[in-house]
């Protein structure tokens, strides 16, 4: 490290990580002002903070990072002043699959994409219930509700806020397998399927049977063909995996309790105290051998056909864990992949008294990037400006490992926030929204429905069924969004390329990508919601 500063007496470089502490660095040399730093990073993984400290005409200053901490340029801090650390990610070299990090996903919640004309619902049922919508049917064998296809979500509730009964619209495999060509026509090359494990509700994410696809989905065997024949695309699967928790109701709650987490009374800790999904204790050693062994889940199903693991709230998953689940995944192939669901800045997360470990080589490829939906409607709701949504995203890249970075799953909507069409409030806004999001490094993700113009608030509104009959009419949002595939699919510099953006003429937002001789300008007018780009 290098820092010029003229005329001072001396320079301290202070070096801080949450495992050694503090630690306070002469310089190697110095020459004119030019002080020089040389030292070895820290064998293992970490984050390793700094700053200058300098004495200047019996004063002592700091220069450190800025105010917003978006790294870069920095400031001088002042006698009296706290400075703001820069910061680096030290990591073990890995790499993410290209397949993955070249590709565009398209998420799909199963229960409201597609059903077929096999679906198998009662012929005749119990309909009095209270709250039922028109046209649903209860069966009392299994205390399920089936709801016509275009009936809105809704939740049939217990005095208590609890769910009485679970109601679905009866999307299956085979549903999906129907619509593998549309899927491929949007210029996606990977689906993400929210939970299709055995269950009691509609998200499945109270996992019953990790080794059986529930059966209003279908069967292993409708999963295997859906894989071969998506293969046959072009196009990988990636599955939901769901380990912090299970269902209340499942094989694993009644035959292991000792598998499940207890406070000091005796209880079962609960995910985020829902009491329909006991959290488990992952270090368990025949729960961690179930699933990362060599028989377990997660190889189990990459056997079948999956090609990768999207982790449920990987960032309560203890470090030992998210290590054994890389191992497993990668020892089906170096070409496998592990998501994990991480809302914040994942190169730095400290919580349950100590830093989370996500990217540092040993666990995720990479992670849901909600900060960059996050930043997209600041964005778009004026909140922040072009320079401030360029910083931020230069930020994030050099706070990320490269190949993480190139690997962040990029989106506007999932299934656990509002519709980007209800947050925006017009087509033209969300065509402008993703255009933004295809010009950037990462992973550009579908929400199914969001190239429809589906709209929804929140759970479980967000979670409509797709309205297939209206595909005609909303021809212009779905071939927005095919533009943009083409675009970045047959873009090498898109897929692949350096990044840079910073704020243009009359407030535009400037995004520039270079891969060898090739450099793509973006420039995006928030003020017409107009883009353009240039191959120069």
């Amino acid at each position: 490290m290098r820092l010029k500063a003229p005329g001072s007496d001396y320079a301290v470089l202070r070096l801080y990580t949450d495992e050694a502490g503090e630690g306070m660095l002469q310089p190697s040399s110095e020459k004119d002002g030019v002080y020089t730093w040389r030292f070895s990073a820290p064998e293992d993984d970490c984050v390793l903070w700094y700053f200058f400290v300098v004495g200047a005409n019996d004063n002592v200053y700091c220069y450190g990072n800025n105010d917003k901490q978006f790294g870069g340029e920095g400031r001088v801090y002042r006698p009296g002043e706290t400075p703001e650390s820069f910061r680096i990610g030290v990591y073990h070299d890995f790499k993410v699959p290209a397949w993955y990090k070249e590709g565009i996903v398209y998420q799909i919640f199963p229960d409201r994409f597609r059903r077929t004309a096999k679906l198998n619902t009662p012929s005749a049922g119990i309909t009095d219930l209270e709250d039922l919508a028109p046209g649903a049917v209860y069966d009392p064998d299994t205390g399920r509700i089936f709801e016509a296809w275009d009936t809105l979500p809704y939740y049939i509730k217990n005095k208590d806020g609890s769910i009485a009964h679970w109601n679905f619209w009866g999307g299956s495999l085979a549903g999906i397998e129907e619509k593998l060509n549309y899927i491929k026509s949007l210029g996606a090359s990977i689906i993400y399927l929210n939970p299709i494990f055995e269950a009691r509700s509609n998200h499945r994410y109270d996992t019953s049977d990790y080794f059986k696809i529930d059966p209003m989905l279908g069967t292993e065997a409708d999963f295997r063909r859906l894989c071969e024949k998506a293969k046959k695309l072009g196009i990988r699967i990636i599955l939901d995996g769901v380990f912090n928790h299970t269902g209340i109701n499942s094989k694993y709650y009644r035959e292991h309790p000792d598998w499940f987490q207890r406070d000091e009374n005796g209880d079962v800790v609960c995910w985020w105290g829902v009491k329909d999904l006991p959290q488990v204790d992952e270090l368990n050693p025949e729960f961690s051998e179930m699933i990362c062994g060599e028989n377990g889940v997660l190889r189990y199903w990459l056997r079948a056909g999956a090609s990768g693991w999207r982790l449920d709230v990987a960032d309560e998953l203890p470090n030992e864990f998210l290590m054994k689940i890389r191992q497993a995944v990668k020892a089906e192939g170096s070409d496998k992949v592990v998501i994990g669901e991480v809302w914040e800045d994942a190169g730095y997360k400290f919580d349950y008294g100590k830093r989370m470990r996500f990217l540092g080589g040993k666990e995720l490829d990479s992670v849901m990037n909600y900060p960059v939906r996050q930043d997209i409607l600041d964005y778009m709701s004026c909140q922040i400006g072009s320079a401030e949504f360029a910083a931020r995203q230069m930020s994030r890249m050099e706070n990320y490992p490269p190949e993480a970075w190139a690997g962040c799953f990029n989106m506007l909507g999932s299934h656990d926030r509002e519709r980007i069409l209800t947050l925006l409030g017009s087509e033209q806004a969300v065509k402008f929204a993703a255009a933004i999001l295809y010009s950037l490094p990462g992973v550009p993700v579908i929400y199914y429905g969001d190239e429809v113009c589906l709209e929804g608030g929140k759970d479980p509104d967000n979670r409509r069924s797709f309205p297939w009959e209206q595909l005609a009419a909303k021809k212009e949002m779905t071939e927005h969004f095919r533009m943009l595939g083409r675009l970045r699919n047959g873009s090498e510099t898109l897929k692949k390329g350096s990044f840079s953006a910073f704020e243009g003429e009359n407030g535009t937002l400037v995004v520039e990508r270079s891969f060898g001789a090739e450099t793509v300008v973006f420039c995006f007018d928030r003020n017409t919601l107009t883009w353009k780009y240039l191959i120069k």
